[in-house]
């Protein structure tokens, strides 16, 4: 972006003093090192495009470097800084919306400095995040799992494709991933797969043409869809919310569960407060019954619903007599009358039966102990 495009002097510096109290609140142990050459520095990022001629003031930039030097030697975390800057971007933006109201203020200032705060918070997140690996040459172990962080944060394959070179990934077209449940994971794989299965949610990342069967072992685990690498997160998502229904026992539990074995499960428990209403409405007819006979005649009606014949059909796919599926179906035809013939209420229907058989029983309660006196 060019200078005419970005904030006037004036307006940058007020949006810089901004910036930096906000930094200098979210990091008060650093608040030393944002003075006056931080704030004019923060001020031409701000009124200019990049680092190209912010690094002209390098005392200034100094400050953002040294605050990455004294977070790694503190044994911080870098994505502290990073949400530490996004945060005092988001404080500007009071600033920024009073200034665009005053007289004179281009049309375009709300637009062109929402703009600047994000390349501004961009670029002191650089300065940082390199002083922070200068003072520590990572391993190769931590150089992928940063770089499987960076592209599971969702940002663009340009952003990090400097590190997947310095890691020794080479971007595969597709790649699916693998969500684990934590525990003893047995890993076999290649130079090909990035994984992280330190922490709390192990999960790795595999190109989709990778044979994944044996890559984990020893434990529960689930694989999303194949995507590009950009949409990595995607997959993820889907890959920890199969393995959520799988502890949930609304997916049948394997070794490695498949997202795409499963994926009218997934519609049906895409949003539960929406299928609950479903099956409350659809079978509201029998939700009074015993609990033994609701459960013969949803099964029946299930049956009756998926059947083209009549009752000798329905029978011999329940195992049980044909007169006992009359019997049923002239009781369900009482109890749902027309709708048994309404095309769209079938289908309801349908759906809110799979629901339902999906759903797994509610545990019984345990019985309180008794409090004996003493």
């Amino acid at each position: 972006m060019t200078a005419s495009l970005a904030p006037a002097r004036s307006a940058a510096l007020v949006l810089a003093r901004a910036v930096v109290d906000g930094v200098r609140h979210a990091l008060p142990e650093h608040a030393p090192l944002f003075g006056a050459r931080a704030t004019e520095f923060v001020a031409s990022v701000l009124e200019h495009d990049g680092m190209a001629s912010a690094l002209g003031i390098a005392a200034g930039a100094d400050a953002f470097r040294e605050v990455g030097v004294a977070e790694y030697a503190a044994g911080k975390e870098l994505d502290r800084l990073s949400r530490a800057y996004h945060a005092a971007g988001r404080c500007a933006l009071p600033v920024l919306a009073s200034l665009s109201r005053r007289p004179g203020a281009g049309p375009g200032l709300m637009d062109t400095g929402v703009e600047a705060l994000l390349r501004c918070s961009d670029v002191l997140t650089r300065l940082s995040t390199a002083a922070y690996r200068a003072a520590h040459t990572p391993s190769m172990a931590e150089l992928r799992r940063d770089l499987l962080k960076e592209i599971l944060s969702g940002r663009q394959p340009a952003k990090w494709a400097g590190l997947a070179a310095e890691a020794g990934w080479v971007p595969p077209p597709r790649v699916v991933a693998i969500a684990a449940e934590p525990g003893a994971i047995r890993a076999s794989f290649g130079p090909e797969v990035l994984a992280d299965l330190t922490g709390e949610y192990p999960h790795l990342l595999v190109p989709d043409d990778v044979e994944i069967g044996g890559v984990p072992a020893g434990t529960r685990a689930a694989v999303g869809p194949a995507v590009a690498p950009a949409e990595a997160a995607v997959s993820l998502r889907w890959a920890r919310r199969t393995l959520e229904l799988v502890r949930r026992e609304v997916i049948e539990d394997g070794p490695l569960v498949r997202w795409s074995d499963h994926l009218t499960t997934h519609w049906l428990f895409a949003d539960e407060v929406l299928t609950t209403a479903l099956v409350a409405r659809s079978l509201a007819p029998i939700a009074h019954l015993p609990p033994n006979e609701r459960t013969k005649l949803a099964e029946t009606l299930e049956a009756m619903l998926a059947a083209r014949g009549g009752a000798p059909e329905i029978a011999n796919n329940l195992g049980v007599h044909p007169q006992t599926v009359r019997n049923r179906l002239r009781r369900l035809r009482v109890l749902f009358g027309d709708r048994l013939d309404d095309p769209r209420e079938r289908l309801d229907l349908r759906i809110a039966l799979r629901a339902e058989l999906l759903t797994p029983a509610p545990e019984p309660a345990k019985p309180l102990t008794p409090i004996r006196a003493a």
